[in-house]
């Protein structure tokens, strides 16, 4: 076996490949020591440069992440993959402009890569280009039909249209591909509290935090659900839980706050 923490490495290759087996074994810590051996011998490792940076961006460090796709793009600048992953890292630093034109040149050289369709409708979406948005979900699901994510935030996209009828069909579409999508039975949840079916909202809150415990979006809307319909101290409860996994949700503090006022007895 290579040495784990290699220096001073001569030939990269071995490294480079015990460093991948790592990776597959999701072993991240290991890799990246040893991509970052692989890169200390040679800097222009394009393979190394990469794989490193998707661990980056699984550690949401998305400058850095960032630095190692421009690098890797100074030695194959016409690398779909390096432009993909460039593109990602830029719009978790909500830079998003210039996401988009690495999404699109991914797309110039690789028509056919389905994550990038998916990855530049979101930040479409995002600047409210919904049409355009809507027809890059709909190439990357020509692509790849099992596309889970894509369906789902095509139904994201028609929510946000008030096509709630149509979204609900894509999120179910999604759970139909993946059963345990918790983002989708929230997503489902929120289309049909649109539609003003509260009790039908609260299933699938429920189902989003049983595959999910710890998802606090879900926790908060179902406490929403829960104080429309006077159920108070139930309401209460969910937005605690919503605040101990994530003490900074403004939205979840407020609706606490809110709950709390509602369940104090009223003096006579």
């Amino acid at each position: 076996m290579f040495p784990l923490m290699a220096k001073g490495i001569t030939d990269p290759l071995p490294a480079f490949l015990q460093a991948l087996a790592y990776h597959q074994q999701g072993r991240l810590q290991d890799a990246e020591r040893l991509y970052e051996a692989v890169l200390a011998a040679d800097a222009r490792h394009f393979d190394a440069l990469c794989r490193l940076g998707t661990i980056r961006l699984q550690q949401i460090r998305f400058d850095e992440a960032e630095r190692l796709f421009r690098r890797a793009l100074e030695v194959d600048g016409n690398s779909a993959e390096a432009h993909h992953h460039l593109g990602f890292a830029l719009s978790g630093l909500q830079r998003l402009d210039e996401a988009l034109g690495h999404y699109e040149r991914a797309l110039l050289i690789a028509p056919g890569f389905a994550e990038a369709h998916n990855n530049l409708g979101h930040a479409l979406q995002m600047f409210g280009r919904f049409d355009e948005a809507m027809a890059h979900y709909e190439a990357a699901l020509a692509i790849r039909p099992d596309y889970a994510e894509a369906r789902n935030n095509l139904g994201n996209a028609l929510h946000l249209l008030d096509r709630q009828e149509e979204a609900m069909a894509n999120y179910e579409h999604a759970l139909e591909i993946r059963p345990d999508y918790a983002e989708a039975c929230w997503n489902l949840g929120n289309a049909v509290r649109a539609l003003n079916r509260p009790e039908l909202a609260i299933g699938h809150y429920e189902k989003a935090i049983a595959i999910r415990p710890n998802y606090a979006e879900a926790h908060n809307s179902l406490g929403n659900i829960l104080l429309e319909l006077s159920r108070t101290q139930e309401a209460i409860a969910h937005y605690e839980q919503a605040i101990a996994i994530k003490p900074d949700y403004a939205d979840a503090r407020l609706n606490l706050n809110k709950a709390l006022a509602l369940a104090k007895p009223r003096r006579e």
